[in-house]
């Protein structure tokens, strides 16, 4: 794991301020960099992430056209040594090739490892180009099985043009499925970013930001064509952007194919992105247009078994057609996905607790539960089958039996697009079973003035 450090403070400090050092390590959790990986920085300013990459990597590329960023000199009253500068006060010159030009005004052929656009895509000096253009240029840069990662703004920005504006969710609802796996993918709608003052906006401020790490797919001109209109829609919206950290997490922990257990799997929405991987998914629902297709809740879907056919996944997943909560599940499983299952309306005669004991039994020992649920929008609510108040939760896990990886429960309200209800605070754990419920008892007696009590 790399652990990059600035020792050069005053004479290599970037004007655009220190690299995020959490980034680089969040990237080597999903790609394996080394000394010969190929890596492609277009409009590398004056090294801000250059100088990091390049102490892993001795074939970094990278694009700068403007003189004072790459020499040195003072630019909207910031000094900067300049990229060429920095490199040789790291001696680290020979590592990289900085070539002087904008990358999206030349043809490039060459394909990389790696190929990183952070807070650049929608630079002024790119105007332009839009931004489909911009990001299928440096897809076209990244080899089979390489990755593409970015690093954007969302909505209206004071660095951002008026034509390179992104909207929220813009960017993964062009991305070509066949061709590209989302590994990674975050647009912080409502959390706001805080940057230091730099050359293109002064003083502190913050902005809306977007990451998104791509793998291109090996061979893709086997894979089936599907049809589109299919291909990623469900009526509850993209699968949350956590999935892909728990399937990398998965993929570490366990060197084989694990068992996973999706409750309330609706038309797949979280179903889809761990089937993709080739892990054994077992999934409830009982509704039969989230299964079969067709109009539920005035919104049309295809249904959970069309779209895994679709996918070529069938195999992998296997659908039972009844509610989990009232059914005998005997199997146990490596990871339990919950979302907001425990607060749907068809669950609402069984307690939350006995909801909880119940899924607490489908995981093995070692294996992992995760559960999303909704919480009262008021602490003086009536204690109810649907809705947790705070610190409820963490109450039901014996810490004997159970590891807390852990929990968080929001005070701010939560709101989305979901069909069955919105606007609601939100809670989510993670816990980690090291070993099975007892189920010997003791018995104690207590001895009080020479009486015994039971």
């Amino acid at each position: 794991m790399l652990e990059y450090k600035s020792k050069y403070f005053t004479k290599s400090l970037s004007v655009f301020g220190e690299p995020k050092i959490s980034t680089i390590k969040q990237l080597q959790k999903f790609i394996e960099l080394d000394k010969n990986s190929k890596i492609l920085i277009p409009n590398c300013q004056d090294g801000i992430y250059v100088l990091p990459f390049a102490k892993i990597s001795n074939n970094i590329v990278c694009y700068e056209e403007n003189e004072i960023l790459l020499n040195g000199g003072i630019i909207d009253d910031f000094y900067s040594l300049g990229l060429t500068n920095r490199l040789k006060g790291a001696n680290i010159r020979k590592n990289v090739k900085i070539k002087k030009c904008n990358y999206y005004d030349v043809n490039n052929s060459n394909k990389y490892d790696l190929v990183v656009a952070i807070r650049t895509l929608q630079l002024k000096e790119n105007d332009k180009y839009n931004i489909d253009e911009k990001i299928n240029k440096l897809m076209s840069n990244v080899r089979e099985g390489g990755y593409l990662y970015l690093v954007y703004y969302i909505d209206e920005d004071i660095e951002v043009s008026h034509n390179q504006i992104i909207r929220y969710n813009q960017i993964k609802k062009n991305i070509d499925l066949d061709k590209w796996n989302i590994l990674y993918y975050r647009d912080n709608f409502q959390r706001y970013t805080t940057h230091c003052s730099h050359p293109y906006n002064k003083g502190v401020h913050q902005h809306k930001v977007g990451f998104m790490l791509l793998k291109k797919t090996a061979y893709v001109y086997k894979k089936r064509i599907i049809n589109r209109k299919y291909k990623s829609s469900s009526i509850y919206g993209e699968p949350n952007q956590q999935i892909y950290d728990y399937i990398n997490f998965l993929k570490k922990r366990y060197d084989r194919n694990i068992d996973i257990l999706i409750v309330d799997a609706n038309d797949g929405k979280n179903v889809l992105p761990f089937a993709k991987c080739g892990f054994n998914i077992v999934c409830y629902e009982e509704n039969k247009i989230l299964l079969n297709g067709g109009v539920y809740n005035n919104l049309k879907t295809a249904g959970l078994k069309k779209r895994i056919s679709d996918y070529l996944i069938s195999d992998n997943v296997l659908i039972k057609q009844f509610n989990y909560y009232e059914t005998k599940e005997i199997k146990k499983f490596d990871f339990l996905y919950v979302d907001s299952s425990l607060s749907l309306e068809k669950n609402n005669k069984i307690s939350l607790k006995k909801k909880v004991r119940k899924l607490m039994s489908n995981v093995r020992e070692g294996g992992y539960l995760y559960i999303y649920y909704d919480l009262v929008l008021d602490e003086s609510e009536e204690y109810n089958n649907s809705y947790f108040h705070l610190g409820e939760m963490q109450k039901i896990f014996d810490l004997e039996d159970w590891k807390i990886e852990y929990i968080c429960e929001r005070n701010a309200i939560n709101y989305c697009n979901y069909i069955y209800n919105s606007n609601r605070k939100v809670g989510y754990i993670l816990a980690n079973k090291k070993r099975n419920r007892r189920v010997h008892k003791c018995h104690y007696s207590i001895e009080i003035n020479n009486k015994i009590e039971f």
